[in-house]
């Protein structure tokens, strides 16, 4: 009787755990959101966890034998731990993600700023480096025009002749 009790309390413990770790995925969720695909592939990845570590369970602890008390155990932890704590955890997981993302944005605000301040520099650095390119142009062209309209008078002076 001692066993099936112990075993009854460790599902217990189980059902507790599962759903905390649930939560974990609720304040990811809350925090972080995501579209319904990821929603999906996170809530199918959790259950087949949920299988697989609840298998192992049963065949460890009870040597495979399903027993009737153990989901009840299991399902009673998830269920008082629903009722009790898991509010709780997850409304200061929020918090405390969401405040560690604030504390976190304040040096990537700065880098942001950084960043845009650089590409205006760049920016302006472009355009004076294209107006400068240009009048460099110009005065080639300019100075070729010269360069032709001097050479043509001598030529057109020495065709005269």
């Amino acid at each position: 009787m001692t066993g099936e009790l112990l075993l009854f309390a460790r599902a217990v413990w189980y059902g507790a755990c599962l759903l905390l770790l649930y939560d974990v995925l609720r304040i990811l969720r809350r925090t972080i959101h995501h579209g319904p695909v990821w929603t999906a592939v996170e809530d199918i990845l959790y259950w087949v966890f949920c299988a697989v570590w609840l298998f192992s369970r049963f065949y460890q602890e009870n040597d495979g034998i399903l027993r009737a008390y153990f989901f009840a155990g299991i399902f009673l932890g998830a269920l008082a731990c629903r009722a009790s704590i898991s509010r709780f955890f997850v409304g200061f997981g929020v918090w405390l993600l969401r405040g560690c993302g604030k504390i976190l944005g304040i040096p990537l605000k700065g880098a942001k700023r950084m960043i845009k301040r650089l590409k205006i520099q760049l920016f302006r650095f472009k355009i004076n480096l294209n107006v400068s390119l240009n009048r460099k142009k110009e005065k080639k062209v300019v100075g070729n025009e010269k360069n032709e309209k001097q050479k043509q008078p001598k030529s057109s002076k020495s065709t005269q002749e």
